[in-house]
């Protein structure tokens, strides 16, 4: 009986190091012992991803991966457990051999009997070592258990040439782990977000490695580059493993919890102590503080604040990025009404909440309860005004702008929706929507069911877009910037709106990612800390106070030089409209933009992305939205979060060197990189002859597995990455009308946008 359909395995030399003679590719049988996968909802499919996995062994000094280097894999450090229940069971399957049963493993198989005695006497010694080492732990006190279970070390290099990484790495190791400690960042900070279970101190430029944790797994998913050196300071096994099999361990509930309660306990007090508000915690102060921390997290799209609404807390960003909007608000105010306003919006609700009432005027009457419809009516006819009652006015008809969704009633697309009224200006609005209602993200819905409440009751709701100006980008902040103090710390409003960003559907043949459509997991994750915590902190804190009282200062000085700005150069907003935003824009490192003033449609930009490739085949299309007087043309512009990379069932699709992205050739032509692509930047090339599995992989994969055929295979620009000076299509035009820029560098003169106060908190 022939096996599942099994992908081609990977080349993992060329995402990874090539095999050590200790090195092993692990069967299925043999994965399955390690505590890792052990508890999940759906274990990964081993058998259909042979070769996806790799166990390494480590001796002291063992350069695992690099800082700066392209990050392609994750690694798990295997406790001894794991290791002693993986080495039972090949002893398990040597001894089956020997004595004459039928055994499926492509290890032992090539084999001679002389070689796998000697092997199950290695493995015998090996047992018998990690039986004491176990039994060790066992019994160790928890400082001493958690000192041997230390493995390996995470190492900010600075300043490392690639030239010593070859001849001079005894040396570096030797000063690496003689202990001597360094100066501290010039920011005076603690700790220096890397990508593992703990920061580095910025003293030591070390963090601690132990046996169970996981690192390595933000620079394969998040497609960044290696953000530390990490070097075994003891022997060790390590699994490296291809991104498809993290995604199956990050899908599952249990893991997350798991790690959850990982960075509970070992990274978020260094986050926390990032913010200049909490440096100077001691113990005790930050023991009180710790009590009242919550993880939370948003789906791409999701609201985490609104503009004017109260400052209950602030947030700290685990992951992801968030976008800071002005003028984003959709929640009703009493502000927006004037006094004599309200015998009008009486009447005019007293009238909804009546059975001929038009279809959204009845809906948003039904969320009213018995008592206030009643008061509506009665005070309808009387004409008298409570401000209570306009509280619960405000409160009810709030509950609906927020509300999930758009209700099935009011249509399910955006034609449906835009039928309801004969308001050009909301049809307008919705046209750049997506058209299935349900992949609008949070904010967009907020916004139509505001416009509903405006039309429904036209001479009642204050028009949001008369109040409102444009509605532009503050900044976006990632990992370990915060957002809200400002509003907490001052008892104001909160003074803009937070979302967790995501790719926009620019309309280019592509599906949209997951917040609008699905088919990419992407979301933000916070750390909530309450306004009454901060504040019993302030009362018992002289250094909180000092460092609050210095924000105030800072962020009232930046207030003041951001409004003379604005009187002084009103145009400086022009490139913060929702258009610039819409196009994603600012997600280009490497974005390309044809100059429509110089360009004279020679066509010798695509000429030359032809000639470049060996497949002969365009990775640059002259169709695209336009932006001011560029043509912004469908090619990979090296996104900051390429969600294209996610989700890949094989790992194919990866960062190189100088972080353009790549598709290696054990490609299987899913598609789903190309659909994800929000800009269209991907396409699938026909192949003309079917890709059959060479030597190597039909060895792993075994004779009796079916294989996929692949027919076709994705392709997108690598910013001629193999050739030296740069992108051909850029140096082929004529007229220098082709160009690569980083969009937020490019169109942004103020640092503002662009992020580039990373570190800094945000006054929202």
């Amino acid at each position: 009986m022939a096996k599942s359909a099994a992908m081609l395995p990977p080349d993992l030399s060329e995402i990874a190091e090539s095999l050590h003679q200790d090195d092993e590719v692990l069967t299925a049988d043999e994965l399955q012992q390690i505590s890792l996968f052990d508890g999940l909802k759906k274990t990964p499919s081993f058998d259909r991803f042979p070769g996806f996995t790799v166990l390494r062994r480590c001796e002291p000094g063992r350069v695992i991966c690099e800082q700066g280097d392209a990050g392609a894999t994750a690694f798990a450090i295997l406790t001894s457990q794991d290791v002693l229940a993986i080495r039972r069971q090949q002893l398990q399957t040597l001894q089956s051999m020997a004595a004459g049963e039928p055994v499926d493993h492509l290890g032992f198989e090539s084999l001679d009997d002389q070689e796998r005695a000697e092997l199950v006497v290695e493995y015998e010694a090996e047992i018998a070592g990690y039986e004491d080492r176990c039994g060790q732990l066992e019994s160790a006190a928890a400082p001493a258990r958690r000192q041997l279970e230390q493995v390996a070390a995470a190492q900010l290099v600075v300043s490392l040439e690639p030239t010593l990484r070859s001849r001079g790495i005894r040396g570096w190791l030797n000063s690496l782990f003689s202990g001597r400690r360094k100066r501290a960042g010039s920011d005076g900070s603690q700790l220096i977000p890397v990508d593992g279970p703990s920061d580095i101190d910025s003293e030591t430029r070390q963090a601690p490695l132990f046996e169970g944790e996981l690192f390595g797994e933000m620079s394969c998913m998040n497609r960044s580059p290696r953000s530390a050196t990490v070097v075994a300071t003891g022997q060790c096994y390590l699994l490296e493993m291809v991104r498809n099999v993290l995604d199956t361990l990050h899908n599952d509930p249990k893991y997350k919890l798991r790690m959850d309660a990982v960075y509970r306990e070992r990274v978020l007090e260094g986050h926390i102590r990032q913010l200049s508000l909490f440096k100077e915690l001691d113990e005790v102060e930050f023991s009180k503080l710790r009590e009242h921390v919550e993880l939370v997290e948003f789906e791409s799209g999701g609201v985490i604040c609104e503009e004017f609404a109260q400052s209950d807390c602030i947030y700290v960003i685990r992951s992801g990025v968030v976008k800071v909007l002005a003028n984003a608000w959709t929640s009703l105010r009493t502000a927006e009404f004037e006094a004599s306003d309200w015998t009008v919006v009486y009447a005019d609700l007293a009238s909804a909440c009546r059975e001929d009432a038009e279809l959204v005027a009845g809906m948003v009457a039904a969320g009213f309860d018995e008592s206030l419809q009643g008061e509506l009516i009665a005070r309808a006819e009387s004409g008298e005004v409570s401000e209570e009652i306009n509280q619960q006015i405000l409160d009810a008809l709030n509950t609906f702008i927020l509300g999930d969704g758009i209700p099935k009633e009011l249509g399910k697309t955006v034609e449906e929706v835009a039928a309801l009224f004969g308001d050009a200006d909301f049809h307008d609005l919705l046209e750049g929507y997506p058209g299935n209602c349900q992949n609008w993200s949070q904010l967009e819905t907020r916004t139509c069911r505001r416009w509903l409440l405006e039309l429904a009751l036209p001479g009642t709701m204050p028009r949001r877009d008369e109040l409102a100006g444009v509605r532009r980008t503050l900044a976006y902040l990632g990992r370990g910037d915060s957002v809200g103090e400002m509003g907490v710390v001052l008892d104001l409003p909160r003074n803009a709106t937070c979302v967790a960003y995501d790719h926009p559907d620019s309309g280019f043949h592509q599906r949209i990612p997951s917040s609008r459509g699905g088919s990419v997991p992407s979301r933000v994750e916070l750390v909530r800390i309450p306004r009454e915590a901060l504040r019993e902190l302030m009362e018992s804190s002289p250094s909180v106070k000092s460092s609050i009282d210095a924000t105030i200062r800072q962020r009232q000085q930046d207030t003041r030089q951001q409004t003379r700005q604005l009187a002084n150069d009103p145009l400086s907003l022009r490139q913060r409209t929702p258009r610039f935003d819409q196009l994603g824009l600012v997600q280009g490192q490497q974005l390309m933009l044809v100059d429509l003033d110089r360009c004279t449609r020679c066509g010798a930009c695509v000429d030359a992305c032809v000639a470049a490739h060996d497949d002969g085949n365009t990775r640059l299309y002259l169709d695209g939205p336009r932006y001011e007087n560029y043509l912004v043309p469908l090619t990979c512009r090296k996104c900051l979060d390429p969600v294209c990379m996610i989700g890949c069932p094989v790992g194919a699709i990866n960062r190189g060197d100088s972080g353009e992205i790549e598709i290696r050739n054990w490609c299987i032509g899913c598609r789903l990189c190309a659909d994800q692509c929000p800009y269209g930047s991907i396409q699938m090339n026909h192949l003309p002859v079917p890709v059959e599995p060479n030597l190597q992989q039909r060895r792993l994969l075994g004779e009796d597995a079916e294989v996929k055929k692949v027919t076709s295979r994705a392709v997108v620009c690598d910013m001629c990455s193999s050739q030296r000076g740069g992108p051909s299509c850029v140096y082929a035009c004529p007229h220098e009308a082709a160009i690569r820029v980083d969009a937020r560098e490019f169109f942004f003169e103020s640092d503002e946008i662009a992020g580039a106060a990373s570190g800094q908190e945000s006054a929202s």
